[in-house]
């Protein structure tokens, strides 16, 4: 009986130890893989899309991970197995014979047995853990975000201005196109241009700039920095539409079982759809990666037109399916159908896009992308700019264009690891912004040399529409054409150190839904 049990605990201690290390190499192999493919990655953003849906990622992602880290995962527990299991049924033991001539002694010293191989694989398990944690350490700062784990800070219960009772808008509402451009930079126009690249990869989209108003972190041309919790697709366009940074405490909430998405915070949508708008998203993938779905219809009940919506009314044929669902050429080209329907309506409308094109890594190459450049993305990056060109072409030359205007912004930086390798250490990244056929107008003054974020499109945005906000704030934003100091302005790089802290009116407002009056969300 004694043997039975001895070898009950055996068996299941082996098997612990093989899950052990499956998990500890997966691990490690996981942070050496998200290193090596995205760039500027945070722990935030790592611990997002764990406890947010997946679904509808790009399938070269997943492709990738199965055969970079589960793959040789196994195959390393496979070997470890079949040695464990030899040494288990052969009971294979390993001596050294020592002989002492003087004392006459004779020792017989286990030089190698199961046992000794068994607590090899559990000290392998443990500086697996190490290495990991360094790597991510470098990687992600986990250290900083451990440590922003356990520091409170107010800063944001501190300078939130509620939109609430703060917006008057005019009787006469006009329309919003709302276009986040992938990964889009200042930094991809040329250095004469104070970009960093000797070519212009964008010359029409540095063209709309200059023709409109765009503001800029220089006398030139530049744009808006990423900030703490917005610097990735979701983060994004949360932060654009509600003037706050995205953040999930570590212990998780309902967002990863399809649950609301921060019930307490205001949105365009929130605010657009209690004004009568009508709230539409328009994207080539799936929109429920990174809970962008949950967000729209709970923010705004916005029409979705994604990549599954897109097959479903037979868009695109039965089964197509190129890079995150469909490419920006037939996204722009049902836009224009789209407004076109929306424009015969009543209603104001709002119309939200994404682009997909010059996600990382290298971009995807269409049939009408020209191979004027050596990289693929940067060719990637010109082929969207001319794109864009055309399409806002497109809107001017349409009735509904007087009443609208349309604003551009790239979502966040590139992730792309390499593309940007060869520019100066010291150059400032900066992200694309315009204002097209706004109601309110900027002097220089006003559009040049200013520190602003995500946070301020909030705000600016609503203004742009002819909006008046008390105060010139909304969120954590200031109406840029106001003039009046940003943040960022007011406060440097300590913005970042705050919002990276914990914040328990962060949890309790935004995610808890302390306070989520007047606007109603629906069911989802």
């Amino acid at each position: 009986m004694k043997k039975i049990v001895k070898t009950i605990v055996h068996k299941r201690y082996s098997i612990l130890v093989l899950i052990s290390l499956f998990l500890s190499y997966g691990l490690y192999r996981l942070v050496e893989w998200t290193s090596r493919n995205f760039a500027d990655l945070t722990m935030d953003q790592v611990i997002f899309h764990i406890l947010v849906p997946l679904e509808g990622a790009d399938t070269s992602f997943m492709t990738s991970v199965f055969k970079e880290v589960l793959t040789p995962a196994f195959l390393v527990v496979l070997v470890a197995g079949v040695l464990l299991f030899i040494h288990s049924k052969i009971s294979v033991t390993t001596y050294v014979n020592l002989h002492f001539k003087e004392s006459g002694k004779h020792y017989k010293i286990p030089l190698w047995s199961k046992k000794i191989y068994t607590r090899l694989l559990v000290l392998s398990c443990i500086f697996l853990l190490i290495f990991t944690f360094d790597s991510a350490n470098k990687s992600f700062a986990l250290q900083s975000y451990i440590s922003d784990q356990l520091n409170s800070s107010s800063f944001i219960e501190d300078h939130y201005v509620d939109p609430v009772g703060k917006l008057t808008f005019p009787e006469e509402k006009r329309n919003l196109i709302y276009i986040f451009l992938e990964s889009m930079e200042f930094t991809y126009t040329s250095e004469e241009n104070q970009g960093a690249f000797k070519d212009d990869y964008i010359p029409e989209l540095l063209e709309i700039a200059k023709e409109n108003y765009s503001f800029s972190n220089t006398s030139g041309y530049g744009g808006y920095k990423d900030a703490f919790g917005t610097s990735w697709t979701m983060a994004a366009m949360f932060s654009h539409s509600t003037g706050l940074p995205l953040k999930l405490p570590i212990q998780g909430n309902s967002m990863s079982e399809y649950g609301v998405f921060l019930p307490g915070a205001i949105s365009i949508g929130d605010i657009l759809k209690e004004h009568g708008y009508s709230n539409n998203l328009l994207i080539g993938s799936d929109a429920t990666f990174g809970g962008r779905r949950n967000f729209y219809l709970q923010h705004g009940d916005y029409d979705i037109v994604d990549y599954k919506r897109a097959l479903e009314e037979g868009m695109i044929p039965d089964g197509y399916s190129v890079w995150w669902g469909y490419e920006d050429e037939k996204l722009f080209s049902f836009a224009k159908e789209k407004l076109l329907e929306l424009s015969d309506k009543e209603e104001p409308f709002n119309l939200t896009m994404l682009t997909a094109d010059t996600h990382h890594e290298d971009g995807y190459l269409g049939e009408t992308t020209e191979d004027k450049f050596e990289e693929q993305y940067a060719n990637v990056i010109a082929n969207s700019s001319k794109q864009v060109d055309d399409f806002l072409s497109w809107i001017k030359q349409q009735d509904f264009y007087e009443n609208t205007t349309v604003v551009i912004v790239g979502d966040h930086g590139t992730m792309d690891v390499d593309f940007l390798d060869d520019i100066d250490s010291y150059y400032e990244r900066t992200m694309y912004n315009v204002f097209v056929n706004p109601t309110k107008t900027a002097d220089t003054k006003i559009l040049k040399n200013r520190e602003f974020t995500a946070f301020d499109l909030f705000p600016s945005t609503l203004s742009s529409l002819g909006g008046e906000i008390e105060g010139n704030k909304l969120g954590l934003g200031v109406d840029l054409f106001s003039g009046e100091k940003t943040l960022l302005e007011d406060y440097g790089i300590q913005v970042n150190t705050e919002l990276s802290r914990k914040s328990l009116y962060y949890t309790s407002r935004f995610i808890g839904g302390i306070g989520a009056d007047p606007y109603q969300v629906p069911d989802n």
